[in-house]
């Protein structure tokens, strides 16, 4: 096998640094638990536990076009055969590092791995269909020779073969002949009357890989050999008859060459091994990769998620998107069909969303939803949303999200909130996203709407994504005032007084604090004065809003019914559509039928009249050219093809000076002008020139005419 270079730095994964990624705030450990429970060997889990997002949007797509393909694979009853891997790196990194010597257990565990190697390897190049898995099984190393080595050499419960080496083999039958030997001495001496009375039983048993027989104690002079063990009691001993030592020694002599065989097999193994080391570890990455892979591939082929592109910049667009957190918990309920999926679009023009609304509306969700689907996409995870979806390889998510105080920096929650804030500023770029949960919070309402306007003014002049929540009404108006930004709404109910867990973009929010207070059990003597103290102006900008959110239903429930009756439009067009074809159809069968009517009545009409007219034939002149005139007539009409498709040839080829038909003025007429375009014929009618349609002549003219 030859020296190949690592394929560590182009199929195992790349992992960038995680510093600017705030992962703990996002809960991106949920996502690593849902992979590692769909993970199908242990190898995967040190890969699940360092997952991060890739450092470029092509790794990201790569991962995720492997584990569509997988899926699609899956879908199909294919997989790849990763059974039989088993984790080694728990000493192989120690034996090439020359620290440890590994066993024939650890080496039957080494050939499994490798052999499955060989196997997925042959099955990922067998797709050719697939680009992606055919990449990936081109990135495997060539193991198979290897594997086949360690077969040689260990069986699966890492017994060393005969086959391991032709010493080997000879001396494991000098100790079957060595054991044959051996029993058949301690037999003759069980077979002696004199010893078996001094025995506690008959049967011969070993100590320290001697055979000994068990000889009650007060017997011990009575049967002469060598004492190996007694029992706990004192009441056996257990005794190496002089007569078998001999052919023990031998048998032990040929256990120790054994031993020393299967130490010169190993040692060698071990010297071929340290030679490929490259493709050794390779084979292991590859193969932890491939069980990361398949944990993705689960993703999308039996939760329903979906893999979604990764742009290396550009707008984020969601579409009906999910938390996977919420999702799962919902699911695990039977009620995932109550979640209210998330549609977002942040990007040019607007790259900050201010989301207002009220408690326990869904805000944080919403934060939470962009971010995590964010990091788990650039970490080539599928994510529960629909087609149409598209992430930007962002070059950090920062996110100060919660209200947990840093206590160890002996920190308020306010103080905590503004060191993650300066944080977040002073990292963040024009490609990062930012996430700021309740910003202004914590601190006067004034002061705090003050420092959250200038936070969102230094985020607009960096450039950065970010999604803003908030409760602060100045940071709503600066969201309205500036072209960069956006506000969004927590959709409420008015009429029920609970949230909708709606994101609707583009109108403020409000915090609908009062109605809520009203709803969970506050005096209502009380709400009523707080409204009384929050003041006109504050109630008519609440007002505003309300109006707002009933016009924007309104407007939304108008454009629902504009697109039913769009449906209900295109749906009549098209029976209307199908009843004209239909009709065209029948026509056409009718035409046909009403040809083979006359064609039909014609023959029946020529059958009856040939005979007669044969016989008339005969008449004297000029009467006999008259009837043979109507029989050829006769013949002539249904020798011809159907009436319909006669007439339409005839129509294609009349030219000037045919003579045609007039039904209408039953005379026969000299055409003098074709106009094709227009379907007209120019006839002469005795001295006057006429115009007619097509339809209006007949190439059928009476014998009369």
């Amino acid at each position: 096998m030859t020296n190949r270079p690592s394929v560590h730095a182009t199929y195992a994964p790349r992992v960038r640094t995680t510093t600017r990624f705030d992962l703990d705030a996002l809960e991106f450990r949920a996502v690593r638990e849902l992979l590692m429970e769909r993970l199908v060997t242990t190898l995967g889990r040190p890969l699940v536990d360092g997952l991060v997002p890739y450092a470029s949007a092509a790794e990201a797509n790569r991962a995720l076009a492997e584990a569509e393909a997988l899926a699609l694979a899956a879908a199909r009853g294919e997989r790849p055969p990763v059974a039989g891997a088993v984790e080694v790196r728990s000493w192989i990194g120690a034996f090439f590092s020359g620290v440890h010597q590994p066993g024939t257990r650890d080496l039957a565990e080494l050939k499994r791995l490798l052999r499955a190697a060989a196997r997925c390897r042959a099955w990922l190049l067998d797709r050719s269909g697939s680009e992606a898995l055919a990449a990936t099984g081109a990135a495997f190393p060539v193991v198979a020779d290897l594997a086949d080595e360690l077969e040689r050499v260990v069986d699966d419960r890492g017994e060393v073969l005969d086959s391991a080496s032709a010493r080997l083999g000879e001396i494991r039958r000098a100790i079957e002949s060595g054991e044959a030997a051996v029993r058949a001495v301690v037999a003759r001496v069980l077979g002696d009357e004199r010893v078996r009375r001094c025995l506690q039983s008959t049967e011969a048993s070993w100590r320290h890989g001697r055979p000994v027989l068990q000889v009650k104690a007060e017997q011990r002079g009575n049967v002469p050999g060598v004492l190996h063990d007694r029992s706990a009691s004192g009441a056996t001993v257990f005794i190496e008859p002089e007569a078998v030592i001999e052919a023990a020694n031998r048998l032990a002599d040929a256990r120790a060459d054994e031993h020393r065989e299967i130490q010169v097999v190993v040692t060698q193994v071990c010297r071929g091994l340290r030679r490929l080391q490259p493709e050794v570890e390779d084979a292991i990455a590859c193969m932890a990769a491939l069980d990361l892979a398949m944990a993705r591939s689960r993703l999308v082929a039996e939760d329903g998620w979906r893999v979604v592109p990764v742009v290396e910049s550009g707008a984020l667009g969601l579409r009906r998107a999910l938390h996977p957190i919420l999702l799962r918990a919902a699911a695990a309920r039977g009620r995932s069909d109550e979640l209210v999926p998330l549609d977002l679009t942040l990007g040019e023009p607007h790259r900050v969303l201010v989301v207002t609304g009220p408690n326990t509306g869904g805000k944080t969700v919403v934060l939470k939803t962009v971010g995590l689907l964010a990091v788990m996409a650039m970490a080539g995870v599928p994510i529960p949303a629909a087609e149409g979806s598209i992430v930007p390889q962002f070059d950090g998510v920062f996110a100060d999200i919660g209200d947990e105080q840093a206590i160890q920096q002996n920190l308020s929650t306010f103080s905590s909130h503004v060191v993650r804030i300066a944080r977040c500023l002073a990292e963040a770029t024009s490609r990062s996203l930012v996430l700021l949960d309740e910003l202004g919070s914590g601190t006067d309402p004034d002061e705090g709407g003050a420092l959250g306007t200038a936070v969102l003014e230094a985020i607009e002049r960096g450039g950065a994504t970010a999604v803003v929540t908030t409760h602060i009404g100045r940071l709503k108006a600066f969201a309205h005032a500036h072209p960069a930004a956006v506000n969004g709404a927590m959709a409420f109910d008015g009429a029920s007084l609970r949230p909708l867990y709606r994101l609707d973009v583009g109108i403020p929010g409000s915090s609908h604090a009062l109605d809520v207070a009203g709803r969970v059990g506050m005096p209502g003597a009380v709400v009523a004065r707080a409204r009384e103290l929050l003041g006109t102006r504050d109630v008519r900008l609440e007002e505003v809003i309300e109006r707002v959110e009933h016009a924007r239903r309104e407007a939304e429930a108008g454009r629902r019914r504009v697109e039913q009756l769009e449906q209900e439009a295109r749906s009549a067009g098209r029976a209307a559509d199908e009843r004209r074809a239909e009709i065209e159809k029948r026509r056409a069968w009718l035409e046909e039928e009403a040809d083979a009517l006359v064609d039909e009545q014609l023959r029946a009409m020529r059958t009856r009249m040939e005979e007669p007219l044969k016989r008339l034939a005969k008449a004297p002149r000029p009467f006999d050219a008259e009837v043979r005139e109507i029989l050829d007539a006769a013949k002539h009409l249904t020798d011809r093809s159907s009436l319909h498709r006669r007439r339409m040839a005839f129509l294609a080829k009349v030219k000037k000076d045919d003579v045609v038909y007039l039904p209408r003025l039953a005379r026969r007429c000299t055409v003098r002008k074709v106009d094709r375009v227009r379907e007209m014929l120019s006839i002469d009618v005795g001295s006057m020139r006429l115009e007619v349609a097509f339809d209006d002549v007949s190439w059928l003219i009476p014998l009369d005419a």
